[in-house]
């Protein structure tokens, strides 16, 4: 703790001369890494950010061909975005809020289902919000493409490959999926995105697309028969009986 409070006070009686140091570190550190790059074949990158308020110095960032494309397509941000968003969960303090993996083995997983739904649901109104929806629209995991993506224009970046497709929390199967959810919404990894017109659009087409292939992409809608007639000839189907948030959670 003296250890911590005592490079602070350096950072802040100091802080040209900490900047200093710091670029001609990463200078070094980019051209060493450049030419590992070269010579070895290696890809990588690095993030470095200030470790609070006090020490202004600007992130410092290294990202090989490949490493940048993986950050852009994978993970569908630009590196600086990335290493912002690295910074302000540093300096936010963000990270003393998150459990530790023996903290999460304690906790009951009905608990961290909860929290997912609930962080999730609550991105969703947020992102509406911002965007002049006011009404409160529950998330629909079972026709998510349909009910989420293509109706309101917005898509949930982020979740984690092996956890695909989309669904409520409570079906992901086992408590170590659930945690990994779970790190990704509180890291904000995993968060709600606004699409373009050309992208919504866009969507519907793959969609469309992806479901002629035989690909479930939305949920079979169920039938229902009109009172007094046989079910065979009367049977209508609507939109209305998909779950939402409010009904499909597990």
């Amino acid at each position: 703790m003296q250890e911590s409070v005592q490079k602070q006070a350096i950072v802040r009686d100091q802080p040209k001369a900490v900047q200093r140091k710091m670029s001609t570190a990463f200078e070094t550190m980019d051209k060493e890494w450049t030419s590992l790059c070269s010579s070895l074949g290696i890809e990588g990158f690095y993030i470095a950010v200030c470790g609070g308020v006090e020490d202004l110095s600007t992130p410092k960032i290294f990202f090989s061909p490949k490493g940048d494309k993986f950050v852009r397509s994978v993970l569908d941000l630009e590196p600086r975005r990335l290493a912002l968003k690295f910074e302000s969960f540093v300096v936010s303090g963000l990270a003393d809020n998150i459990d530790s993996p023996l903290q999460r083995e304690s906790r009951p997983l009905n608990k961290l289902v909860g929290e997912c739904r609930n962080t999730i649901q609550k991105g969703l109104c947020d992102i509406l919000h911002e965007n002049g929806v006011n009404k409160t629209v529950g998330m629909n995991y079972d026709n998510y493409e349909r009910k989420i993506v293509e109706s309101l224009g917005v898509e949930l970046i982020g979740w984690l490959s092996d956890l695909l497709p989309i669904r409520n929390p409570g079906k992901l199967g086992g408590r170590d999926r659930v945690q990994k959810l779970h790190v990704a919404l509180t890291t904000k990894v995993c968060y709600w995105k606004k699409l373009s017109e050309e992208d919504r659009q866009r969507r519907i087409v793959l969609n469309t697309e992806r479901h002629a292939r035989g690909e479930e992409v939305y949920k079979q809608r169920k039938g229902r028969t009109l009172q007094g007639t046989e079910k065979s000839t009367a049977t209508i189907t609507s939109d209305d009986d998909d779950d939402d948030e409010g009904n499909s959670a597990a």
